[in-house]
């Protein structure tokens, strides 16, 4: 019981609403005097406690004289769990909204055949492409020209060593290639932010 009671107070329930609903819930129907008996709530607090509980819908009144009922316990916990769903969802989308607007690092070193299929995923989904690199290789090539993004490539040194960086949006593609194995830094937040300005400064100078 005092589980339940525990529960009743994170739904925000008062004391006294809790004693009366789980009165009638226990006793079924009863008067006003006689829910004041059983439950303990003073008998000038009980018809306040019967309104707040029949305005959530968890009670009904009915006769002459007013007699009072809890809802069925199945339909209680149908209500219960609407609200709990809905503060669920409240929960879930209010903290990714404030997910969203933190200031995330997030830095990964991947390498591999995987390495292209991530930068593949990533400029698929991104509205603005810009590349300076040492070289592209015809991977690399073929990425670019299948995304449709605004794109702006510069290449220094065609058919030499495959290096350079990507920004798309609002992450950052460090890439190179040994051999034929390519790595690629990938970064977004602070790391991004900081290459970004980087490049803008870099372009400056020049």
């Amino acid at each position: 019981m005092d589980r339940l009671i525990d529960i009743l107070r994170d739904f925000r329930f008062s004391d006294y609403e809790i004693r009366v609903l789980l009165c009638l819930i226990q006793e079924g129907e009863l008067t006003a005097s006689e829910i004041s008996e059983r439950s303990g709530v003073p008998r000038t607090s009980v018809y306040d406690v019967i309104k707040s509980l029949e305005g959530k819908g968890l009670v009904e009144s009915f006769g002459k004289p007013r007699r009072f009922r809890a809802i069925s316990a199945e339909r209680l916990v149908e209500i219960f769990s609407a609200k709990l769903r809905e503060r669920l969802d409240i929960l879930s989308s209010s903290l990714r909204e404030i997910e969203k607007k933190r200031k995330k690092e997030v830095v990964e070193l991947v390498k591999g055949e995987i390495a292209y299929r991530l930068i593949e995923e990533i400029l698929s989904k991104s509205k603005e492409i810009r590349v300076y690199a040492l070289s592209l290789n015809d991977e690399l090539r073929r990425i670019l020209e299948k995304s449709e993004g605004v794109k702006e490539v510069k290449e220094f040194r065609k058919g030499g060593v495959t290096h350079g960086i990507i920004f798309a949006d609002d992450k950052v593609v460090i890439f190179t290639v040994r051999g034929s194995e390519p790595y690629i830094i990938l970064g977004s937040g602070e790391f991004a932010r900081f290459y970004r300005d980087l490049s803008e400064y870099m372009k400056r100078k020049n």
